[in-house]
């Protein structure tokens, strides 16, 4: 071969070479930059093993920062296959299947699972398995046990690919508010409510252990471990009083056994000033510890019967219908997703609207024949048999359809539609809670029949937050105020976000709210109000009566109330909708207003409001029995007479020796006191009459002829033509100790 031959070979190897080499670096290249991140993940993967570490939830709290929800640390057991692989291999390097079985068959034992399926996880073929989440203490305690050295070292070995990972629980500790507060998934993600909302905030962020790992996938002893520490979630602190929310949900909770509410109730109680919302319900409920249990709803559902039937069925298919329909109902949130025709509760608006426009005033004169001819329908008032003459502030208080249906005439459907835009009434309110629903009202030209049926809250359909918000803007001074349920959130290091009342439009002036709020007193106080149940003594309430149809013709009704107080200057509003009660009186003055009434009474005694008696309440106030025991009878007698009440000596004895009442009973003033001065027969006893349906004189000659004593309780203007008895605190028929305080509820029959 000549020199020039062989030159040229050499060159072509050469270019070989170099075309060969720069394919490696441009592989190599490859690798290492375009493809170097994911590789390097490979690797650690392979190198290490990396733990999740949970972030801690952060913590939701009331306005009064009791801890409504809280995470606490639970054990979840976890294994690495791969380990638990090599502890059971014998001296030959076999795998012994039999001690597989023993560690399957313990930990099944130990967490109550099923041995096949702990089997299958203890030996999938990779380096990380879940066994169980958030295990019991005595079940940690078990596995705690298998792994302890000091018992028995063969078997901790062979449990040593098994251990734990800290997790965290969800817990309500004073599990009210659930359709506010919500509840968090398995995975510890919000599901529903503010824990949904606010899951971003609430979450946190997660953090992770890295340590080395054998080639086989087995984790190395001593060596390398890297913590990237886990960040506790923000605490998010609502509005609502923990208390006011407790009051709400006891008389929600009566009013649908009362009233065997078949669609259930609704309750919201709101500061008008801010929009705050102080407390807000929906019944029935869930336990918010166990939120896909249906204990909780089949103790209020009335109305679900076949569908609770059916829950229990041996039927797959009808079985999980009828569950996944029950939960649907009771995670609702009624209060901001179901929509409703509010009925005569919205005059409140109209009054206002036509006051404001000029289309009233207190002088504007009405008369009421019971019916009203709009174009080519006649429109009857609630009394049929009509008002006769009235003044404005009357036809509110009588709650006369016939006057509303003028006055929407007179106010003219294009200027309605536009107040009943400002008063929020056409969008969401954008209360932070998913879920809200918006209204359904007319979007073109309204009829005469339109605005007349719209006058009075019919035709049209809204939801509870929007209702009392607008109504809140009547009362409040004419601001529409924005629902608030979040307060602020926070951290340790500070508050990360502050949520501050906002008006969204001044809808009124201060001086149509001001006579607003007096005329709706009168609704509640005047003798012929249709809202005198909800009267309570000591306490100016103002307020209105509801009750709308469910459809049409059917007999379906919505009763609602909505009261506010102190009636001059309203600290708060409630608003109650009762849907499809099943009795017999289905109106909203009858069976709404005393719920509202209680609820608003009791509220304001906790917020610490004094009473202000008028003189003839005062009357009635109850006192306290003292104690007169070891007295002489006539020392006795004027310590009795001093506190207004009577005096009945049993024996011939000086000394008083016993006494019923007994000391410290309340009881009202006139209330008699038996002083026993001779030793008093235990087994003397008198049957409780029946004082269903009685008016308070009757009821009271009935009681204290049975020598008892006779005690007025609740809600509603019982000094009133018109008041029966509604419901007495000891059955009739019951055998009960002379002198017993027998307390008596009155209401009023109304027609709204």
């Amino acid at each position: 071969m000549t020199f020039g031959k062989m030159k040229k070979r050499s060159v072509r190897l050469f270019i070989v070479f170099l075309a060969c080499f720069a394919l490696l670096i441009l592989r190599l290249g490859y690798w290492q930059i375009v493809r170097g991140s994911q590789m390097k993940e490979a690797a650690e993967r392979q190198q290490t093993n990396k733990t999740a570490i949970n972030a801690t939830r952060g913590t939701i709290y009331d306005r009064n920062q009791k801890v409504l929800a809280e995470s606490t640390t639970v054990n979840t057991v976890v294994c690495n296959p791969r380990d638990i692989e090599k502890s059971c291999k014998d001296e030959d390097g076999n795998v012994d299947k039999a001690k597989l079985r023993y560690i399957a068959e313990n930990v099944a034992s130990a967490l109550d699972l099923d041995e096949d399926e702990v089997y299958e996880k203890i030996t999938k073929n990779n380096r990380f398995q879940y066994i169980k989440k958030r295990v019991s203490v005595e079940e940690a305690d078990a596995i705690k046990k298998l792994k302890d050295s000091s018992v028995d070292k063969k078997t901790a070995k062979l449990f040593s690919g098994v251990y734990f990972e800290e997790d965290s629980k969800r817990y309500y500790q004073y599990n009210i508010a659930s359709h506010i507060i919500g509840f968090t998934g398995y995975d510890n993600d919000g599901m529903q409510g503010i824990e949904m909302t606010f899951n971003d905030y609430l979450a946190g962020r997660a953090g992770s252990i890295l340590s080395a790992q054998k080639a086989g996938g087995t984790t190395a002893q001593n060596q390398f471990e890297t913590d990237y520490d886990a960040k506790k979630g923000d605490d998010v602190v609502l509005t609502i009083d923990s208390t006011i929310q407790g009051i709400l949900e006891k008389y929600l909770e009566q009013a649908c056994v009362e009233n065997e509410l078949k669609e259930g109730a609704a309750g919201i109680v709101m500061n008008p000033k801010t929009g705050e919302i102080l407390a807000m319900a929906t019944k029935p409920d869930f336990d918010l510890n166990a939120p896909t249990e249906l204990i909780q709803y089949e103790k209020f559902a009335v109305g679900m019967d076949k569908e609770i039937a059916d829950s229990t069925s041996e039927n797959d298919e009808v079985k999980n219908t009828a569950v996944a329909k029950i939960r649907n109902k009771m995670w609702r949130n009624k209060a901001i997703s179901d929509t409703y025709e509010p009925g005569s509760t919205f005059k409140i608006i109209t009054a206002a609207i036509a006051l404001e426009e000029g289309a009233a005033d207190l002088n504007s004169q009405f008369n009421c024949g019971g019916a009203k001819q709009v174009a080519d329908r006649r429109i009857r008032c609630h009394k049929v048999s009509g008002h006769g003459p009235e003044d404005f502030a009357r036809g509110v208080i009588n709650s006369c359809n016939v006057m509303f249906m003028d006055l929407g005439a007179r106010i003219g459907g294009e200027k309605f539609k536009e107040y009943f835009k400002a008063f929020g009434l056409t969008e969401k309110t954008g209360i932070e809670l998913i879920g809200e629903s918006g209204s359904v009202y007319y979007r073109g030209k309204m009829s005469e029949t339109d605005v007349a049926t719209s006058s009075f809250g019919q035709g049209f359909s809204v939801t509870p937050i929007q209702m009392i918000t607008a109504i809140s803007a009547v009362i409040n001074g004419g601001k529409l105020m924005k629902p608030q349920i979040v307060k602020e959130i926070r951290n340790s290091a500070g508050i990360v976000k502050t949520f501050y009342p906002e008006v969204k439009n001044q809808v009124i002036s201060e001086n149509t709210s001001a006579t607003m709020r007096n005329i709706l007193e009168q609704v509640v106080a005047d003798p012929h109000g249709t809202g005198k149940n909800a009267y309570i003594k000591g306490f100016r309430i103002g307020g209105k009566t509801g009750t709308s149809e469910k459809g049409r013709n059917n007999g379906k009704r919505i009763a609602s109330f909505v009261g506010f107080a102190p009636a001059d200057d309203p600290e708060l509003v409630c608003l109650v909708m009762l849907d499809e009660p099943q009795v017999a009186n289905k109106y909203g003055g009858t069976i709404a207003a005393p719920v509202v009434g209680r609820i608003i009474e009791e509220t304001l005694e906790y917020l610490g409001v004094e009473r202000h008696y008028t003189e003839e309440e005062a009357k009635t106030i109850s006192v306290t029995i003292p104690d007169v025991r070891e007295q002489k009878v006539e020392e006795a007698t004027r310590i009795l007479k001093n506190k207004g009440l009577n005096i009945k000596v049993s024996g011939n004895g000086g000394v008083v020796l016993d006494q019923l009442p007994k000391p410290g009973v309340a009881v009202t003033d006139n209330a008699t006191v038996i002083v026993y001065t001779q030793k008093r027969d235990e087994n003397k006893k008198v049957s409780v009459p029946d004082v269903t349906g009685l008016s308070p004189d009757q009821a009271k000659k009935r009681i204290t002829d049975a020598g008892l004593n006779f005690e007025i309780v609740g809600a509603g203007k019982t000094t009133t033509e018109g008041a029966y008895a509604f419901k007495q605190s000891v059955p009739a028929g019951t055998m009960v100790e002379p002198a017993t305080v027998v307390s008596v509820e009155f209401r009023h029959s109304s027609s709204d």
